[in-house]
């Protein structure tokens, strides 16, 4: 996830340190030890790149590998899930569009959850598939939550909306409730009412602080992104020591403004390039950056926190930590690259072209070592 930067020359040689391949500088002295994990320069597998009009992607909302090596694909096209080779071709489409059993109106986000998919509908259901596409049943999560994340036991750490939706011109931010959840939504178990997401007006601050959840075998996680600090807490809610890195304040430019545009309009398309442009132009700059951006916890059970990606830079550092705390190595990713799932080799996600905006799900190679 993000970048480690530790004062202490000896705790740096005793982290394994994860290199980019195509990052432009990296740590010889590391590399020279075989202390590294390696990340292929170019994608292995690219999804939605396709000419053929079935592989192209409307707005990907998630994606997971199957033990097949397929890539299902959550979409907010007519089909919510689709199947692909690795080679691209699609082979399988389901949770058509509506609001049946079985059927999404728009999947956010699709969740891998052991041997279950689970589609999460923005209407307020949450469907239940098996990894070959069988619908198993439907629920609801109550509350609804704002962001979601779920373990291999179905069990979900959750953030709330912002208690206060005001409607404040400058940047506010207000508290949310965060909890555990499980899918027969039986028990709730509360982990705090902690700062939700930076806003301004009706919308998230583009360069505001916007919490993350995660949730590993044994722990669950929240990334406030006030400091490179992530919130601990066993299943049954008890706080722990909080997973820490040293990593210093980053002043915000225009540069830093103008690259979250230009991210919001290839998310959402050129045909709303003139309104954001209009909108980005009223909103003030914001001293710091936040610290972190995303965070997600990979098949070992490790945890990864995503560090704010700066304007201009080709790849964004991730810090990776054990569960106990450890830091393991740092990775330098894609910037444009969203990701979605880590597991022992290879690292999945959403990648939006910055010049060409158009969607493609991709996979790279990991190798630790």
């Amino acid at each position: 996830m993000r970048m480690l930067r530790d004062t202490a020359r000896s705790r740096a040689l005793r982290c394994a340190t994860v290199v980019f391949m195509f990052a432009p500088t990296a740590p010889a002295t590391l590399a020279a030890q075989g202390a590294t994990w390696r990340v292929s320069t170019a994608p292995t597998i690219r999804i939605g790149n396709s000419d053929a009009l079935d592989a192209v992607l409307s707005a990907p909302a998630g994606a997971t590998r199957l033990p097949s090596g397929n890539i299902v694909v959550g979409d907010q096209g007519d089909f919510a899930l689709r199947e692909f080779t690795p080679a691209g071709r699609l082979v399988k489409k389901y949770g058509r569009k509506g609001k049946g059993p079985g059927e999404i109106t728009y999947v956010f986000p699709l969740l891998r959850c052991g041997d279950s998919l689970v589609a999460n509908d923005i209407a307020g259901s949450a469907n239940v598939f098996t990894v070959d596409g069988t619908f198993v049943r439907a629920f609801r999560f109550r509350p609804t939550p704002y962001r979601l994340s779920c373990n291999g036991r179905l069990q979900f750490a959750m953030m709330g909306s912002e208690a206060d939706q005001n409607m404040k011109k400058e940047p506010n931010r207000s508290p949310a409730a965060y909890w555990l959840a499980r899918a027969d939504t039986t028990t709730t178990i509360p982990l705090g009412s902690f700062a939700g997401a930076e806003r301004i007006a009706h919308r998230p601050y583009p360069l505001g602080r916007d919490p993350r959840v995660a949730i590993g075998p044994t722990r669950a996680y929240v990334a406030l992104a006030d400091s490179f600090e992530v919130k601990v807490f066993d299943l049954q809610g008890k706080p722990l020591p909080s997973l820490i890195a040293r990593v210093p304040r980053v002043a915000a430019t225009g540069e830093d403004l103008d690259a979250e545009r230009e991210r919001e309009i290839a998310m959402r398309g050129e045909k709303a390039r003139k309104s954001l442009e209009l909108e980005y132009a009223t909103i003030p700059l914001t001293k710091f950056l936040p610290a972190t951006r995303d965070l997600i916890v990979d098949t070992d059970g490790n945890v990864w926190v995503q560090h704010f990606p700066r304007a201009g830079a080709k790849t964004v550092p991730w810090t990776v930590f054990s569960s106990a705390g450890k830091v393991l190595a740092t990775v330098a990713l894609p910037s444009p690259l969203e990701v979605y799932e880590v597991g022992r080799d290879y690292v999945l996600g959403r990648y939006i072209d910055p010049d060409e905006a158009v969607p493609e799900v991709r996979l790279y190679a990991l190798t630790r070592r």
